[in-house]
């Protein structure tokens, strides 16, 4: 049986997690599906908005902020112990909408060797729309590049050397082999790394545009 956790971190933005939660809850989701919501803020204000605000969704309270790897990985034990079969990163500041989590399980289901899917990512830029897709690194400069487009040109799954962690479901036999997020990262790049030691450990990183979010990309850079 099919059983998704998934798991949002929370930084002083009770708002933007609030909409969130929200718009997973109107999506539609497979039965078994639980919310997480780890709160990584160093007072109590979010905790209490949100516990009031979500009474049976469950809050995890980390003692101290030590970035997007570190608060997740709180979720991601959780949903391990309580026999996750897959396990959903998603920031704050994105909202879903009525067609989402199916259509990722369906890649899994197509793709034996999918570890990791991802939505299209809709965001903007100085005014400008853009879908954010996966990316790859370049090896020869050590640099990593995430491929936006203006008009989203395919129209099935598609493997990525990485996928953006704002929004992705990880089946559990990855974490199974290759374990948690690297805490070592604080914020960035904990995403690119996670995926190619996926990689490395043979399961592959897919980009499905069926399925388009909205990032807002507010909440990951606010106090």
């Amino acid at each position: 049986m099919t059983k998704i956790f998934i798991i949002i971190l929370n930084y002083n933005r009770h708002q933007d997690t609030t909409q969130c939660i929200k718009s997973i809850q109107s999506s539609n989701p497979p039965p078994g599906t639980e919310v997480i919501i780890v709160d990584n803020s160093e007072t109590n204000k979010s905790k209490k908005i949100l516990e009031k605000t979500f009474p049976k969704v469950k809050l995890i309270k980390t003692k101290e902020n030590k970035g997007f790897a570190y608060g997740n990985n709180f979720g991601i034990r959780f949903a391990l112990k309580n026999k996750a079969t897959h396990i959903m990163v998603i920031n704050p500041d994105v909202t879903v909408g009525k067609s989402f989590l199916k259509p990722l399980l369906d890649t899994f289901n197509k793709n034996p060797n999918a570890g990791l899917v991802a939505p299209t990512h809709q965001h903007k830029q100085n005014g400008q729309l853009f879908y954010g897709l996966g990316g790859k690194v370049d090896w020869q400069t050590t640099k990593c590049e995430h491929i936006n487009t203006k008009g989203l040109k395919i129209n099935k799954s598609k493997k990525y050397q990485f996928v953006s962690f704002a929004c992705v479901l990880i089946k559990r036999e990855v974490f199974e082999k290759i374990g948690l997020l690297n805490e070592l990262y604080f914020m960035y790049l904990e995403d690119v790394d996670y995926c190619l030691t996926a990689g490395k450990a043979g399961f592959q990183c897919f980009i499905d545009p069926r399925v388009k979010v909205k990032h807002e990309t507010s909440s990951s850079f606010s106090i």
